[in-house]
């Protein structure tokens, strides 16, 4: 269980995606969980792109496809999560995000970070 009396730490990774590949953008440190308070796609190119969202659980070994080719339209961003509707995740656990294009898409992950120590 996190330790939510302890101090926590805010977190951004930016993440161009340069390739096609899954692209790990965020990776939860160990013996830490997280909050991730927002996850913004970003479609800088002027045509509509597609992306997939994966989710890797550590624990359990295990990689589920969330968001499969979803749209994003040109010029536009789309919010995944925020701090509305946030995602949990634990140590070692990824957000894994894979472009139809390369070098189309920017993904943006603002997370509050939690000491473990069982983790």
């Amino acid at each position: 269980m996190p330790l939510t009396n302890a101090s926590s730490k805010f977190v951004t990774h930016v993440s161009a995606l340069d390739s096609t590949n899954d692209t790990d953008c965020y990776v939860v440190p160990k013996n830490f969980s997280s909050h991730v308070e927002h996850l913004l796609i970003n479609n800088n190119n002027s045509s509509n792109k597609h992306f997939t969202f994966k989710y890797y659980n550590k624990v359990a070994n295990t990689t589920t496809t969330l968001i499969s080719a979803h749209v994003i339209t040109a010029k536009t961003s789309q919010s995944v999560f925020t701090i509305d509707k946030p995602l949990f995740l634990h140590a070692e656990d990824k957000i894994i995000i894979a472009a139809e294009t390369a070098d189309t898409l920017t993904v943006v992950i603002a997370a509050e970070e939690f000491y473990d120590p069982n983790r």
